[in-house]
């Protein structure tokens, strides 16, 4: 059975999830004030609507009181993201999304009761910030209460030594998810060589770490620095 999701307000962070969600086979009813955003996705989503969201007959006559999950995305206009956010808990719904623009609204939206409040902008300045400070952080992902999954090169003073060795987790309080490592193809067509990375799956006391290996770890930015520093 298909998961089904209500999405409103459709600026670019609305219809990316709208889109993505729809691609990976959900139903999705959008929800957007603005009919020429409607139109232009009415046909790549379920239904495509367009209405006032703290209409709560309206929300109910979509079913939107019966879906897995209501993403509310409507930007600057947060007199609505409040109103809509107060008006779906009362009906219920199963889980309810709402985007915060700043640190002010997400402390509302938590107090309000929001199952889940995101912050894409913040997120994403803080990735760059990050990857910007060390050129060895490739990338992370926040999980919160300051955890977060890094991609990292493999520091120097790892290279050639096993995990047992290196001891990571009593060390540096940082857990090893998995490797990705770098092996060479011949390509058919051309004869040239090409560099790929594969997953090198769940890593054992006894695997050795290899130049170019990009290690995937859990844990604090904190510790994460030790490592990289």
């Amino acid at each position: 059975m298909n998961k089904k999701f209500a999405v409103i307000g459709l600026g670019d962070f609305g219809l990316s999830v709208a889109l993505s969600l729809a691609e990976k086979g959900a139903e999705v009813i959008a929800i957007d004030r603005d009919m020429e955003i409607i139109e232009d996705i009415k046909d790549k989503v379920t239904y495509a609507v367009r209405m006032d969201s703290t209409d709560e007959k309206a929300l109910r006559s979509l079913g939107v009181d019966k879906v897995d999950a209501v993403i509310i995305s409507m930007g600057t206009n947060f007199e609505d993201t409040i109103l809509t956010s107060v008006l779906l808990l009362q009906m219920k719904v199963k889980k309810v999304i709402a985007r915060a623009t700043s640190k002010i609204h997400e402390k509302i939206l938590t107090k309000l009761g929001v199952d889940q409040v995101i912050s894409p902008d913040f997120e994403i300045a803080n990735k760059v910030a990050n990857t910007l400070m060390s050129d060895d952080i490739l990338d992370f992902i926040s999980i919160g209460e300051e955890y977060s999954i890094f991609q990292i090169r493999a520091p120097k003073a790892f290279i050639g030594k096993s995990l047992q060795e290196i001891d990571l987790r009593i060390r540096y309080n940082l857990n090893l998810i998995t490797i990705k490592r770098e092996y060479k193809v011949v390509d058919e067509a051309t004869g040239e060589e090409l560099t790929k990375q594969r997953i090198y799956g769940v890593p054992t006391s006894t695997t050795i770490v290899e130049e170019n290996d990009i290690l995937v770890l859990f844990g604090k930015e904190k510790d994460i620095k030790k490592v990289i520093d």
